[in-house]
């Protein structure tokens, strides 16, 4: 049957491009129910809404497995600086007796870099992976990889190991390449915004996720049922394992990558796929690449905390291992609503003020990202103690989320016929800024809140970027152009998102 003769089960324009976004349908009038459609073929959208979001949010918890589990796993690999003490201790007071100021610190700062650092480059190479395999073969391809790695992980004995497992598992994150991309060739211009930052927000809500239940799960095998230390740490790795073939099962045989089918270039206006010399035609718009580096202030901010709070908030404020993962958990919830705002902010403005609007919102976010990242990085037990950090974190933690979601609400407006080479780009950025800023501000400074600090001046520096941001035909922070001068670069812009 041809894509013009199916029926699909959402509104859609004549693009075949949904223009209504709803992820759920209620169930006796009360109970909210992810929202599928009856068959792939008739409601592509929706499915290609909530695979690309299940994969991300998944890739969270394996992505980020070892990070609320680092105040166990640092003893039983023997990080701590007074490791020969620590193992000479009863094996329940290991982790409370554990000193994890120098070596110790520098080799899990070691470890939080290789977290990220293969992540910049298959998202950089994403696109070319999309164009070549389609999004939902993208997707599958990850998870597969990803189920491989994490399982393995948990044969790490020491620093260099759980560096490499760390450093091979964060090709995880590009799963949010494919994220963004499925759902910008799936919907209108009208929504697209608010479907990209809904997908991507509850996405990165399995990074706060994953700062709960790894530990519960750990719980669970060494209290519930008796297994040792080092033994329960390790069997909590075979759990998003398990779950990745699951999810990669569901997706290929549940979704397909366009309303059509199968993915093809030609739906970008394109006649043939990206090679490098599209990438650096890409990177040398001055737009792009001041983007790529925005997006690493807010995205690349959120990675670190996924490494950091935890162990901030256990060894700075007294916590224990579940409670330390439960006040983490509060950045990562804020995904639950807070890129969606994002998201609907800039759609929001852009029907008002265009791209000028969509500027405003992104630098409004940024901005009060460093400023609340500043106020987090005061706070100790000396002046408020955890309450008050936590109040910080969460505001903090919103707008971190809205400005990722007004990125992606200027994304596909960029280089429309490159959107994915684009997308991979910027999302490569997010994750070269978390390189950036655990190397520069985490690994070896000893004080622990400098680095909060400066990390906030990094996250300003970027944000007053947004007022160089300008384009002929879509205007800038303080200009928008007229109406016959939008019309022709806009018509190209729209037809492609």
């Amino acid at each position: 049957m041809a894509a013009a003769q199916v029926e699909f089960e959402v509104p859609v324009d004549t693009m075949q491009k949904c223009t209504e976004f709803q992820p759920f349908k209620m169930k006796f009038g009360i109970v909210p129910v992810p929202y599928c459609g009856r068959r792939r073929r008739t409601n592509p959208h929706m499915r290609a809404f909530w695979a690309a979001t299940l994969a991300f949010m998944l890739a969270f918890i394996g992505w980020f497995a070892f990070a609320p589990l680092l105040t166990v796993v640092r003893v039983d690999i023997g990080l701590c600086d007074n490791d020969a003490y620590v193992q000479t201790l009863p094996e329940n007071e290991r982790v409370e007796a554990c000193v994890c100021k120098k070596e110790c610190k520098s080799q899990i700062g070691s470890a939080n870099i290789a977290a990220v650092s293969f992540d910049v480059i298959t998202r950089f190479l994403m696109g070319s992976v999309i164009e070549r395999f389609g999004p939902r073969n993208a997707d599958c391809m990850l998870l597969g990889f990803g189920a491989l790695v994490v399982g393995a992980s948990s044969a790490v004995t020491n620093a260099p190991g759980l560096i490499a497992a760390r450093f091979f598992v964060s090709c995880l994150g590009s799963t949010f390449v494919v994220n963004q991309f499925w759902n910008s060739i799936m919907f209108n211009k009208s929504v697209v915004g608010t479907a990209n930052a809904t997908a991507g927000g509850w996405g990165n809500l399995g990074g706060g996720l994953t700062q709960v239940l790894m530990p519960l799960i750990y719980r669970f095998f060494n209290q519930g049922l008796g297994l040792s230390m080092s033994a329960s740490w390790r069997a909590s790795m075979f759990v998003p394992a398990t779950l990745y073939i699951f999810l990669a099962l569901w997706i290929f045989t549940c979704s397909q990558d366009t309303t059509t089918g199968k993915f093809e270039v030609s739906i970008l206006g394109k006649t043939k796929r990206a090679g490098p010399r599209d990438y650096l035609k890409c990177l040398m718009d001055y737009r792009v690449f001041l983007m790529i580096f925005q997006y690493s202030a807010c995205f690349g901010c959120e990675l670190v905390m996924n490494n950091v709070l935890a162990t901030h908030f256990h060894d700075n404020f007294g916590v224990d291992l579940v409670a330390a993962g439960a006040l983490a958990l509060s950045f990562g919830a804020m995904n639950l609503f807070a890129r969606s705002l994002g998201g609907i902010a800039s759609d929001w403005a852009n029907a008002r003020w265009k791209m000028q609007g969509r500027l405003w919102c992104h630098f409004i976010s940024l901005f009060g990202q460093a400023a609340f990242l500043f106020g987090f990085g005061c706070v100790d037990n000396s002046n408020g103690g955890w309450p008050l950090a936590l109040a910080m974190l969460v505001i903090f933690a919103i707008f971190v989320n809205m400005a990722e979601g007004t990125s992606y609400g200027i994304v596909p407006y960029m280089i429309p016929e490159e959107l994915a080479i684009v997308s991979a780009m910027v999302g490569a950025g997010g994750t070269l800024g978390a390189v950036i800023a655990t190397w520069a501000f985490y690994k070896s400074i000893e004080d622990t809140l400098l680095p909060f600090k400066l990390h906030a001046g990094y996250v300003m520096f970027w944000a007053l970027t947004c007022l160089f941001m300008r384009w002929d035909h879509l205007g800038s922070m303080f200009w928008h152009p007229r109406e016959e001068d939008a019309k022709p670069g806009a018509e190209v812009a729209e037809a492609a998102i």
